[in-house]
């Protein structure tokens, strides 16, 4: 035997030697571990069937749904949704036609009723009957539209879940007496972006707004942005590469480096509101094109850095008002007065954000400018305004100091953790108590942040926070357990209690207390925070066990699909947090590894390819552990 070959043997005996001794630990450790967590018992979730209650029905079988003549494009549409939709439930061929009321049996759908809806604004509904007719009417351009999906929902339980995923019971052409319902939303400005292109889908669910995209009249139009939707600045307006070099004085001065820096606008400089004047005016003409002369909004709002200008007569100003925000509202001001004067149907859109979220003390928004308060800085495993959570508390005051001087007080709430996408984030027992917050404090517009990579990143119930988000935005005292099982049982099937249950079980266990008060959970953390997550050994075996009967359960291929898809979120924080199968020491040696590259190959093969917020940041390094999928292979020596 050559002196090479015997080496090779050496080798493979002192491998097979550590995997025989890992073995035998991670047995050891395993037994250890077990006896100081014992197993809980496993889930038997109750049993939730639908319940039918015996009322007295009426066949709408014979009835004619009707427009008028004068409707708008949003009521036609309204008239012709409820019509396909019927004929979907029940099989019988309606059809809406231009007319007016008969003494016929009707549906009447928009102004053909006849109804003072002045009171509805734009998106208010009523809903009534009247002698044999029922009326659906509302605020023009989308009341109508909203009260048509209204009744849908409730009297035949019609559900959008997704673009795709639509419910439409079938059924006889019956429904209860209707009751006279009115509903005007609180918020008068709807967005979130998870993933969420689809036109119709964002109808159904009442969302208005699209960043930068337009709904067609058709569809009721929405409530958008002209220009840029954030960080305008510099970004959009006044370019450094068009001005910095002419005009340096323009831009913030910086103590740090005793100079001018093209981050930020020197807000107090006359000539930088000349200017912006010029381009922000150009700005409202091109969006009054768009929206032809209807209510839009234009941001003017500062960049996304702390950099804003000290120099003499800008901290003379926020010395005075006692926040940054006192220079940032006194120029939006000016800027909104002139813009008035020539568009009284625009809206100038800033920034309550990180320098600037404090109030004034004097300055107040004119009646024309919108306030978009950031929850950048908040804790998301406790409610806003939950008086025990240090870090919301101090937001919490200023929702609360900024809706005293503002008309037009909007929230940009957070929803993920952008620095990982795929991991869960355990906030959903916050989402109905923070918009209840808001609706409570004269908010008046939500945009909802998540995953707008959602696409190439969808395996943390982006499908779900879509939904129940949308809903939320609408009515904020909505039956929260009836919209979250519906969508779970529509999404996941058979199985869905489990999922719930999971989703339950990881909220109870996030942002809890510890010696030091409670632990946080923020948007950039690391899911080895102790405020994300605190699981025993034997709770994340539970878990594990309710992934796994939800798939045993789960019945068609489409619903196993969708419950594998958001159990790689659990999976991905387990790989981070080295628990579990991931666990090295109560593994052998040889399978831990083989973990992180079968966790990274499921990823690709649901096409997830992104890791976090950023451009370029998508997952290449299998081999590593997870939290170098972004690196190279010498990060693998951390």
């Amino acid at each position: 035997m050559g002196a090479s070959a015997v080496f090779s043997w050496l080798i493979k005996a002192v491998l097979l030697g550590l995997e025989t001794l890992s073995v035998l630990v991670s047995g050891l450790l395993s037994s250890v571990v077990a006896a100081i967590y014992p197993p809980i018992p496993d889930f038997a979730p109750p049993s939730i069937s639908d319940v039918e209650f015996v009322e007295e029905k009426y066949s709408i079988a014979d009835y004619k749904i009707v427009y008028g003549e004068e409707a708008v494009p949003a009521e036609i549409t309204a008239a012709n949704t409820l019509a396909e939709t019927l004929g979907q439930i029940t099989g019988i061929d309606y059809s809406a036609r231009e007319g007016t009321p008969s003494a016929a049996k009707e549906i009447l759908v928009g102004q053909v009723c006849r109804e003072d809806v002045s009171a509805l604004g734009d998106e208010g509904y009523l809903i009534k009957r009247k002698g044999e007719d029922i009326l659906i009417t509302g605020g023009i351009p989308r009341g109508t539209l909203y009260g048509v999906y209204r009744f849908l929902e409730k009297y035949f339980g019609y559900r959008r879940y997704t673009a795709d995923l639509i419910l439409i019971p079938s059924g006889p052409a019956e429904i209860a007496e209707v009751e006279e319902e009115t509903y005007i939303p609180p918020f008068e400005y709807r967005q979130t972006d998870w993933g969420i292109e689809d036109a119709d889908f964002m109808v159904a669910n009442r969302l208005n707004s699209r960043v930068m995209k337009e709904l067609e009249p058709a569809l009721g139009g929405n409530v958008g942005y002209s220009g840029r939707f954030s960080h305008t600045f510099v970004k959009y307006f006044l370019k450094p590469e068009e001005f910095f070099e002419s005009h340096p004085e323009w831009y913030a001065y910086r103590q740090s480096v005793r100079g001018r820096v093209p981050t930020q606008l020197c807000l107090t400089n006359p000539e930088v509101l000349e200017q912006m004047l010029l381009e922000v005016m150009e700005c409202a003409r091109q969006g009054n094109e768009i929206y032809d002369g209807g209510k839009f909004i234009i941001a003017l709002t500062q960049e996304d850095n702390l950099e804003y200008c000290e120099c003499e007569n800008c901290k003379a100003v926020d010395d005075e008002e006692g926040s940054h925000a006192g220079t940032l509202l006194r120029f939006v001001n000016a800027v909104a007065e002139e813009v008035e004067k020539v568009y009284p149907n625009v809206l100038i859109d800033t920034f309550a954000y990180q320098y600037t979220r404090t109030p004034p003390k004097y300055v107040r928004p004119r009646s024309n400018v919108v306030v978009r308060l950031c929850s950048i800085e908040c804790c998301f495993a406790h409610a806003l305004d939950d008086p025990d959570c240090n870090i919301n508390a101090v937001f919490a005051s200023d929702v609360k100091r900024w809706s005293e001087i503002s008309n037009h007080l909007y929230i940009w709430d957070y929803t993920t953790n952008y620095s990982h996408y795929n991991c869960i984030f355990p906030n959903f027992g916050v989402l109905q108590k923070n918009m209840q917050f808001f609706a409570r404090h004269n908010v008046k517009g939500i945009y909802e942040e998540g995953n707008y990579n959602a696409p190439e990143s969808d395996s943390e119930f982006a499908a779900l926070r879509g939904y129940l988000i949308s809903r939320l935005m609408w009515d904020p005292d909505l039956d929260y357990d009836a919209e979250i099982n519906g969508f779970c049982k529509a999404y996941y099937g058979a199985g869905w209690q489990y999922v719930r249950e999971f989703i339950d079980f990881t909220t109870e266990h996030t942002g809890t207390k510890g010696l030091f008060g409670y632990r946080h959970l923020q948007i950039f953390d690391s899911p080895k925070s102790k405020g994300w997550l605190r699981l025993k050994p034997n709770e994340i075996v539970y878990a594990d066990r309710l992934w796994e009967k939800a798939a045993e359960l789960a019945g068609s291929q489409a619903y196993r699909q969708n419950v594998l898809r958001s159990q790689l979120s659990w999976r991905f924080w387990k790989a981070v947090n080295r628990v579990g199968e991931f666990n090295p020491w109560l593994r052998p040696i040889s399978l831990w590894p083989a973990e992180n590259k079968r966790l990274y190959d499921d990823f690709e093969s649901f096409g997830i390819i992104r890791y976090c917020e950023g451009w370029g940041n998508t997952m290449r390094w299998r081999l590593a552990r997870p939290k170098h999928w972004l690196g190279t292979p010498l990060d693998w020596l951390e």
